[in-house]
């Protein structure tokens, strides 16, 4: 008999023999040499001892005993456990389409369960403000408001809305009973068509624009030759991290088309200003300025791996790593900068399994690269999986997209590489069904976990095949022999 444990555990020693472990009794013991989130947990006929450093430790030591309690009978073993990964994060988009706060709580109970440790809680984007702001209120009014549900369905309803400061000191304080840091995200200086709708003055033309109410890259961006930019970026920032009392900001810096920067005089003359060489290094100027304020309130910046192609990004920032064909990431983490690994064709759960299966997801391996040496293995802090609500219009459908990949995501971030078995994993997961269902969450069926090529290629052929040609859709699907 072996344990039936999500994540799997790192180090198990069996003693031989069984016992009734609900039955046992529990003794708890501190050690102030463990770190914080490592717990041993050994379990003999009549009493189980947990031992931790402290409370946190202890949470995930339950964790795992609540799982080993439901298998009735046990092994007498010893459990020593410590995650792969320091960072164990999942990310939701609140901006495309909004779920509720009781949809949300249900998502975070079950990361929580899994041994995730970071919320990360995308909240604007070009087509929604999701986050009061007491003061530009025009987020609230105009921001916040699209005519338009769903992208492509044809319903023009008006849609939207946005969390009040209330409800987000609930989900907070919500995660932080689970162990959860959560992190908000705020888009700049791109996927600002929403704030623009809001506040014309802030892009470069200064015409008036809708929120919009379809997927893509945009031109119009924050104008970064514009000084009340940085002190609305900044005073927003001032106003948000008041709701969230934790180290990291995610301030994004991906998809930033430079179109209008290239045409507006106020950028060219913060380019000659700052002798800076083109409108990429710009970016790097505009967010270095940025970080430098969440530095002054004694935080960290988080960006998307585009912040790298200006050569300029604070090197204390750390590098959301989700699309990367030139290897930026791997340099900047072998020069000592932190990443986290989000990649886009293992670990994007909007994408339909055809194009992710559940095993593509789980043999993910984040330090696998070979552009990595040594250092640049150390530098990856952790892993995270985001959910993309363009086409996700509802609870039940980012249920199914997300479930159970995202676990697997989780034994990731808690399993060390030698010790992950895709086999195994597809038998403990199957026992998440019902759990997940006391959620509200509707896990995907087995049978559409792992499709065979022929249906992988024939899903991303009509999920891409208007931005990708057929050689790279089959380098995207097989990208060695044994995929």
């Amino acid at each position: 008999m072996t344990l039936n444990v999500i994540p799997k555990p790192n180090t198990v020693e069996y003693f031989g023999g069984e016992c009734w472990a609900k039955e046992n009794k529990i003794t708890y013991k501190e050690n102030e040499f463990y770190p914080d989130e490592y717990y041993c947990i050994e379990i003999t006929d009549g009493e189980t001892i947990i031992t931790t450093k402290g409370e946190k430790g202890r949470y995930y030591a339950q964790l795992t005993l609540d799982q080993i309690y439901e298998m009735g009978k046990v092994p007498l073993c010893k459990i020593i456990d410590l995650p792969a990964y320091p960072y164990r994060g999942f990310m939701i988009d609140s901006a495309r389409h909004m779920q509720s706060i009781d949809e949300i709580k249900a998502y975070i109970s079950a990361a929580a369960k899994y041994k995730f440790n970071t919320f990360h809680w995308h909240l604007c984007d070009d087509q929604g403000f999701r986050i009061e702001i007491e003061k530009y209120p025009e987020l609230n009014k105009k921001a916040s408001w699209r005519y338009g549900h769903g992208f492509g369905n044809g319903n023009m309803s008006k849609y939207g809305g946005f969390y009040t400061k209330e409800e987000i000191k609930d989900v907070v304080a919500f995660c932080k009973e689970r162990y959860i840091d959560v992190i908000p995200e705020i888009d700049m200086p791109g996927h600002s068509t929403a704030v623009i709708a809001a506040y014309p003055e802030l892009s470069c033309n200064g015409k008036e624009i809708p929120v919009q109410t379809k997927a893509g890259i945009f031109k119009d961006i924050l104008c970064a030759g514009n000084e009340d930019v940085y002190k609305f970026c900044c005073d927003i920032i001032d106003e948000v991290i008041e709701l969230f009392p934790y180290e990291y900001f995610h301030i994004g810096g991906d998809e930033a088309p430079k179109a209008r920067w290239c045409q507006c005089e106020k950028c060219q003359k913060k380019i000659r200003e700052e002798n800076l060489k083109n409108e990429e290094e710009l970016q790097g100027y505009f967010s270095n300025r940025i970080i430098e304020h969440l530095k002054s309130k004694g935080k960290k910046a988080i960006a998307w791996n585009e912040s790298l192609n200006s050569g300029l990004v604070d090197g204390e920032t750390v590098i959301s790593q989700w699309m990367d064909k030139q290897h930026k990431c791997e340099e900047y983490a072998n020069k000592g900068g932190k990443i986290i690994a989000e990649e886009f064709y293992h670990y994007y759960l909007d994408y339909e399994y055809g194009m992710t299966p559940l095993k593509k997801t789980y043999s993910y391996n984040p330090i696998g690269s070979d552009k990595f040496d040594y250092i640049g293995k150390r530098n990856v802090i952790g892993v995270e999986s985001p959910v993309w609500t363009e086409y996700i219009e509802d609870f039940d459908r980012m249920s199914y997209m997300c479930f159970p990949r995202l676990i697997a995501v989780a034994e990731t971030g808690w399993t060390l590489e030698k010790y992950k078995d895709y086999e195994s994993f597809k038998i403990r997961v199957k026992g998440e069904k019902d759990f997940l269902k006391s959620l509200g969450i509707t896990m995907a069926d087995e049978k559409c976990w792992d499709p065979d090529n022929g249906t992988r290629f024939e899903v991303m052929r009509d999920r891409l095949k208007s931005i990708l040609d057929p050689d790279m859709i089959r380098a995207t699907l097989f990208p060695n022999k044994n995929d």
